[in-house]
Formats: structure tokens, C-alpha cells, sequence
């Protein structure tokens, strides 16, 4: 699991490492049953407070994603249900973050959803290939 935080950004430290496992587990990456790793050890990692992965562990157990085993760890444990709401949850929050950065920059609804076709095109670009399905 890759965990990258942003001590600069507005969102609170926990929030983004939150963030991250949920992501994992719901793209996917992490599967039911999957390990996760120590608190202490994730929290050498990203160099950050035993602490606060304890808020984070905890938090995800409440939220179902995750389930502790005595004495062996954390383990994941998400419910399908549950998942999809939460991975639509994870969505907005993505989106609202990217519409807030790219605001403050100056760029416009408009200049976002450009940025968004370009990439979408050079995405299709690549798994085609190269070859653009419209020059067919």
C-alpha cells in the first residue's frame, strides 16, 4: 500500500491517510481479508504520530472497512453495500477538492472539464495502443 500525504494541504493529516486506505480498498488494491499494515510500522512510514494512525484504524473499524484481529492486526473487511456509497462518498470528496484547487488557481468550470477530456483522450490513447478509435 502507498500511502503519500501533502503536510500542506488544508485537509488534516488523518483525513488523508483515511482517505488513501479507503481508496486502496475500494479500487480495489486492498481485498477482503487482505492485511494491513502495523500501526507502528505505517506510522514510521509517513513519519507521523503512532497516534494518529490509531484515530485513523479506529475510524475505519467503526465505518466497517476495516476489523481488528487480537494479537495479529488490522485486516480489511468491507461490505459491498457499504462500499459502493462510500466509494461514490470518496468520489465528491476527490472532485471537490480538485474543483477547489483548480479554482484558486483561476481556472474555470470550462478550462476543468477540457483538462478532463484531454486526459480522458490520452488515457484511451494509451490503452488502444495508440490508435484513436475516431481515425477509424
Amino acid at each position: 500500500m502507498n500511502i503519500k500525504i501533502n503536510p500542506k494541504s488544508a485537509v488534516p493529516v488523518y483525513e488523508q491517510v483515511k482517505r488513501e486506505i479507503k481508496l486502496a480498498i475500494l479500487s480495489g488494491n486492498m481485498k477482503e481479508g487482505d492485511k494491513l499494515i502495523s500501526i507502528r510500522e505505517l506510522a514510521v512510514r509517513l513519519k507521523i504520530n503512532p497516534n494518529t494512525i490509531v484515530k485513523v484504524y479506529y475510524q475505519l473499524e467503526v465505518e466497517g472497512f476495516i476489523a481488528s484481529r487480537p494479537g495479529t492486526g488490522y485486516f480489511v473487511s468491507a461490505e459491498a453495500g457499504r462500499a459502493q456509497k462510500e466509494k461514490h462518498e470518496l468520489f465528491e470528496q476527490v472532485t471537490d477538492d480538485y474543483i477547489t484547487s483548480a479554482s484558486d488557481l483561476g481556472y474555470s468550470i470550462e478550462d476543468m472539464i477540457t483538462e478532463l477530456k484531454n486526459k480522458d483522450d490520452s488515457s484511451e490513447k494509451k490503452n488502444n495502443g495508440g490508435s484513436d478509435d475516431k481515425d477509424r
